[in-house]
């Protein structure tokens, strides 16, 4: 592992009662933003609960209540200026009210609806993408970033009970 991922990432990763419902969020055709679905597409094998609204997060609003999650990490490119690849919990609060990244409807109006309706407490964990360019794949930034979210996340179940 290369230790990409922070100490506040890792306790959002790797802490809290109750395993959480991980929701991806980002669009395949736009390199980078493609992370949230690249992201899903692996940790379906694992034991976790994942919804995967690629790039209409609002369409899976009531999906992701019917799950009655009491804990929500949502997965997502996001341009906060950081270095590509480097991944930070961005606070509900701070989640701007436009989009950080392709979709539409902002993170922030996505995460105060499934709040309301679930009660969950909700964490963003944004990745720093290149680019956002038209194109498919990942960059080794990113995609080096996820590979470890994964890895964090496997690490996080082994030794509970199954």
């Amino acid at each position: 592992m290369s230790n990409l991922l922070t100490g506040d990432v890792l306790a959002v990763l790797n802490s809290g009662s109750g395993a959480p419902l991980f929701l991806t969020v980002g669009n395949l055709f736009r390199s980078d933003d493609g992370v949230g679905p690249y992201l899903a597409s692996r940790l379906v094998v694992l034991p976790v609960r994942i919804v995967n609204a690629g790039h209409t997060p609002e369409n899976i609003i009531d999906e992701v209540v019917g799950h009655k999650p009491s804990r929500i990490i949502i997965l997502d490119a996001a341009d906060f200026g950081g270095r590509p690849g480097e991944v930070r919990v961005i606070p509900e609060e701070a989640i701007p009210e436009t989009t950080l990244t392709t979709h539409r409807v902002p993170m922030n109006v996505i995460s105060r609806l499934i709040k309301d309706d679930t009660g969950a407490k909700v964490v963003f964990l944004g990745i720093q993408p290149k680019t956002v360019s038209l194109g498919e794949g990942l960059t080794p930034e990113v995609q080096a970033a996820a590979d470890e979210i994964i890895e964090t996340i496997k690490s996080s179940l082994r030794g509970l009970p199954r």
